[in-house]
């Protein structure tokens, strides 16, 4: 009989299945369990026409009341404020237009006694209206520009009267000359041309000189008597010598007098122009009647 039983060490504890599953576990299956029934549900929405049809409708319909509900009053606010600006500014238009009429009744009350005095003195000089050399309007085709030149072919041509050297206008102002007449088309060479040269003077200062075009936006005077008398802002119009342009045509303003350059922003805005106006007033009529009152006197 052994007097010593030898002790024996307990082994280590195997792990065994918990037959009581925790909550985070129940869970994570039901979860699981839902994402599968929501993805078959929403396949069998999607491909099966009678179910996915009405839902997206329905879906859609509810989205844009929703989006009108919310997104209306921030309309109807911002129209309040359009019609409040709309107002203000209608107000102040109405007061400028006020101010400007009253000053337009001033200028007609002075300008009625000059307007008599002019046409008494034409028809003592004998001066031919200028209404009476009548115009054609022209549609303006196209306005090519070859890195170098400035022009605009018009709708008329011969045809219709026109002739080459017979100035071209718009409601602004001046805008160039005819430089070729076909039949059908002409071609208008504009006031930045560097072809173009036209007699003008100055309102302000009486100064006459040469509008001369360099290809530039703003064309230059050249050949002015007194520089210095020139002042920026100044009102340019045509002289009337050389028997193109008719005298007091509207031209520009003086933009820029700098190094001796004077610069002269057009009235005619050359890139919004759709319509022109030429003048039937030809310049060889005009050399003759020239010469022949040369003659008689």
């Amino acid at each position: 009989m052994a007097l010593f039983i030898r002790h024996k060490e307990p082994g280590p504890l195997k792990p065994t299945a918990n037959p009581y599953p925790s909550r985070f576990q129940m869970w994570r299956h039901s979860l699981s369990v839902t994402f599968i029934l929501i993805l078959i549900c929403g396949l069998i929405f999607r491909f099966y026409k009678p179910f996915y049809d009405p839902i997206q409708q329905s879906i859609f319909e509810g989205t844009i009341w929703l989006q009108g509900e919310i997104v209306q009053p921030f309309q109807e606010v911002q129209a309040l404020l359009e019609d409040t600006y709309t107002f203000m500014y209608l107000k102040e238009e109405y007061n400028r237009l006020k101010t400007e009429n009253e000053k337009l009744k001033r200028q007609v009350q002075i300008l009625s006694p000059l307007y008599h005095e002019n046409v008494v003195l034409r028809q003592s000089l004998h001066i031919p209206p200028f209404e009476a050399y009548g115009h054609r309007t022209a549609r303006i085709l196209s306005s090519p520009y070859d890195g170098l030149h400035h022009f605009f072919l018009i709708d008329g041509g011969s045809k219709d009267g026109l002739e080459k050297d017979q100035a071209v206008i718009s409601l602004e102002g001046v805008v160039g000359r005819l430089e070729k007449v076909g039949k059908y088309i002409a071609r208008v060479v504009l006031l930045n041309d560097s072809n173009s040269r036209i007699p003008v003077m100055t309102a302000t200062s009486s100064q006459k000189a040469i509008l001369a075009g360099d290809g530039s936006f703003f064309p230059m005077l050249v050949y002015i008597g007194e520089v210095r008398k020139i002042q920026k802002g100044e009102q340019v119009v045509t002289s009337g010598l050389g028997g193109i342009f008719p005298p007091g045509l509207p031209v520009g303003i003086v933009e820029d007098i700098s190094n001796g350059k004077i610069r002269v922003r057009p009235y005619a805005s050359f890139q919004k122009m759709e319509w022109v106006h030429v003048l039937r007033l030809s310049s060889q009529e005009f050399q003759h009647e020239v010469r022949t009152a040369l003659e008689e006197e």
